[in-house]
């Protein structure tokens, strides 16, 4: 059986609002409230649509806890001069986040500092 031309195109019209109303917004993170966290950088996944890091940071009593912390797409990090390797894993960095409104340890990161000093940021702080 064929498939008419006009059938897909309009199939596909159709699809296209649902893709955009199926991405979240940030209201999980409170951006009125930033905090500084720092630690260990375990694993930065460079992919779309967002961009994490999986982060250790000291608990204050000996013991660490691990912070899964969400960035924007690749393109808006490349866009800022972010590449893949930008971070590594190992590296000891310090972040602006806007923390999840939960209390939970994550969050979305705004900027990282990195231990020679330089910052990477994408352009909301």
């Amino acid at each position: 059986m064929k498939f008419p031309f006009r059938v897909a195109l309009m199939l596909v019209a159709a699809a296209v609002p649902a893709v955009g109303i199926a991405h979240h917004s940030a209201a999980a993170f409170d951006r009125s409230k930033p905090i500084v966290v720092a630690g260990t950088m375990k694993k930065f996944q460079w992919a779309n649509p967002h961009t994490w890091i999986d982060l250790t940071v000291p608990d204050g009593k000996g013991g660490t806890q691990n912070w899964r912390l969400e960035g924007p797409s690749v393109s808006i990090l490349a866009r800022n001069g972010w590449k893949k390797d930008s971070i590594r894993p190992g590296e000891k960095i310090r972040l602006l986040v806007a923390p999840n409104r939960d209390g939970s340890n994550g969050g979305e990161f705004l900027t990282v500092k990195k231990a020679d000093g330089s910052v990477l940021k994408f352009g909301i702080v």
